[in-house]
């Protein structure tokens, strides 16, 4: 029960990070497919195929290839491919953010871009502060 609450526990953790990331869906769906695959108890990576994860996720193999490159060049996963047989082994990681997110006309929705209340009114100009201006 303890191995389950760990493998739990690091999932989630990490299911977090993945959350707040600013990536796109067809990122965030491989990124959260990997760390599902990821054996967080005894940190081992995941082992599955492009076509076993391409069939579970839905990508064809060339959305497949460029959205894992995307992944590995924003630090999100690191791949290792020890035998020309067996699958390549991935690790996911804590990457960057996508630099190309927030031109996104739905990005402006993020945890993340949203002001508080309190740096909105801050940002007021002195006559919405000020009940004695003109």
């Amino acid at each position: 029960m303890e191995i389950e609450k760990k493998q739990r526990e690091g999932l989630y953790k990490y299911g977090e990070k993945v959350k707040l990331a600013k990536l796109d869906l067809k990122c965030k769906a491989l990124l959260w497919f990997y760390a599902y695959g990821y054996n967080w108890t005894e940190q081992k990576p995941s082992y599955y195929t492009q076509d076993q994860i391409c069939a579970y996720v839905g990508f064809s193999p060339s959305t497949f290839q460029k959205t894992k490159q995307k992944l590995v060049q924003l630090g999100w996963i690191k791949v290792k491919k020890v035998s020309g047989y067996l699958p390549t082994l991935v690790t996911p990681k804590t990457g960057k953010d996508d630099p190309a997110y927030d031109s996104k006309s739905w990005a402006k929705g993020h945890k993340l871009n949203l002001i508080t209340l309190q740096e909105a009114i801050d940002s007021l100009e002195p006559e919405y502060r000020d009940p004695f201006s003109p």
